[in-house]
């Protein structure tokens, strides 16, 4: 296990597979674990803050990168000045500059997403699928969330579904998590949209949770690539 700092309020710690043995734990139980995984999180805390930097009143903010030879877990003091959001931009800027796994979005992909936060229709749980559509067939929802039966569902979408033309991201809210999946090529037809979203709706229903409350309350688990990243880990 190595520890990194990145900045003052930030500790970036690499755990890999044989960490996670010794410590009778595996990246799935992590990501699918509650009360493990918060045990756990303290523990690596009290292990790498050597200098103390971190008070027992402070409040603190854990995220996690899964890859292949194990995880990367970020260790964050929160403040005034130091919010989740901003935390979040940080790691993930960190990890696009670290980590090959994690894909570049490309201007074109990031002007739609941010597109798509104006405009996608939010859905109440097992809707008709035509609710996917607005009421002129051409316009297409830009932006679905699934909510997951549990997180084994995830990872049964990553390795059923094509998620070409897709980006997607997994939260945990609440408990359950929650897939985003949010279209990067408008050419896809409604008819081809509903064939390729057959499968996901085996593991899971559409929600009435929003796309704002997920990123200001949710935990997120994967961002932009949580399919892909899903079907190479497990």
């Amino acid at each position: 296990m190595e520890r990194e700092r990145i900045n003052e309020n930030t500790i970036r710690v690499m755990i890999n597979n044989s960490d996670l043995e010794d410590r009778g734990i595996s990246v799935m139980e992590l990501l699918g674990n509650h009360d493990k995984i918060e045990s756990f999180f303290y523990n690596i805390l009290s292990e790498v803050d050597t200098e103390h930097d971190f008070d027992d009143d402070d409040q603190v903010s854990f995220q996690i990168l899964p890859n292949r030879n194990g995880l990367e877990l970020f260790i964050s003091r929160l403040d005034s000045e130091n919010q989740v959001g901003d935390i979040l931009n940080n790691i993930m800027d960190f990890a696009n500059k670290k980590n090959s796994e994690i894909d570049d979005i490309s201007d074109e992909r990031r002007t739609e997403l941010r597109q798509s936060d104006d405009g996608s229709v939010n859905h109440t749980v097992n809707p008709p699928k035509s609710r996917l559509v607005k009421q002129d067939s051409s316009s297409i929802a830009k932006t679905i969330t699934i909510k997951l039966f549990d997180f084994e569902s995830g990872i049964a979408i990553a390795k059923n579904f094509d998620a070409n033309n897709f980006l997607s991201d997994l939260y945990r809210y609440n408990s359950i998590f929650f897939l985003q999946l949010t279209q990067s090529n408008s050419d896809l037809s409604w008819e081809e949209l509903k064939d390729r979203l057959a499968i996901v709706f085996e593991y899971g229903n559409l929600s009435d949770v929003n796309n704002d409350v997920l990123k200001e309350h949710g935990e997120p688990i994967m961002l932009k690539n949580a399919l892909d990243r899903l079907n190479r880990l497990f």
